[in-house]
């Protein structure tokens, strides 16, 4: 396969360097698009005026000074590599893109751009930093491509998070809630101006109502991956619909 590398923690994240590594063990033609830093948080913001810069690497690889949704944005349409795509895989990830966070994630923005451009793709996340995980997690992407890609729609990404104590299985998921209480504080007072900062406290989590699937976290306190297929577009409230053409 043709493969396209991204993700949010900049080019030079071990995560993307396992999966790169492992893929194209495997046979496979990995390209690399990445940020040139990190990029966490960023959601789908991408540039709209102004120029992005591109930078070779190494053969087939390159950063942008750009987010996530650059990488693949500008690259697919510029033809920055002369090939048609598979598939688009954002990560590894540097710790869990699951439930709300799906919202805010670079990594799912990566995946999510691919996406809107016709092009197959996969958000992958893991629990932690570790190399050994990361090349777990890449392992079993990798064993399971062909079948994974298989089951993306079109419209639609692959969400995957593997916990830090990975069975080495996966649970089809839907997508919970965090709640995050965290407090901003003023810093400091510079006459006019305000120094913010957010002081981050431990999130809850909560399954979705709406839903006969567990959610993505509670899949992952089991030890297994959790899978989700998650639509592009944001989806119509049917009840919300129903009372605006009443």
């Amino acid at each position: 396969m043709n493969i396209l590398l991204s993700n949010d923690d900049g080019y030079q994240a071990e995560g993307l360097r396992v999966l790169d590594e492992v893929l194209t063990s495997r046979g496979h033609m990995v390209y690399v698009s990445a940020p040139d830093r990190e990029q966490s948080g960023k959601s789908h913001g991408f540039t709209i005026s102004g120029e992005v810069i591109a930078t070779e690497y190494a053969p087939r690889h390159y950063h942008m000074a750009g987010t996530p949704a650059d990488c693949v944005l500008y690259s697919h349409r510029c033809s920055l590599f002369p090939v048609e795509f598979d598939v688009v895989i954002s990560g590894i990830n540097h710790g869990y893109n699951q439930s709300t966070d799906i919202i805010y994630s670079g990594t799912c923005a990566a995946a999510r751009q691919a996406t809107l451009d016709g092009i197959k793709a996969i958000a992958l996340s893991a629990e932690g930093r570790d190399t050994a995980l990361f090349k777990a997690s890449a392992e079993f992407v990798a064993d399971n491509l062909s079948f994974f890609s298989q089951m993306i729609q079109p419209g639609s990404f692959m969400n995957i998070n593997v916990p830090l104590a990975f069975s080495g299985t996966w649970k089809a998921a839907s997508i919970g809630d965090v709640l995050y209480q965290d407090r901003i504080v003023i810093r400091e007072r510079r006459g006019k101006e305000l120094v913010l900062e957010m002081e981050s406290s431990s999130p809850e989590y909560r399954s979705s109502h709406s839903s006969s699937l567990k959610a993505d976290h509670a899949i992952c306190l089991s030890g297994k991956a959790s899978i989700s297929i998650i639509e592009a577009l944001p989806s119509l409230s049917v009840e919300g619909m129903r009372e605006l053409v009443k």
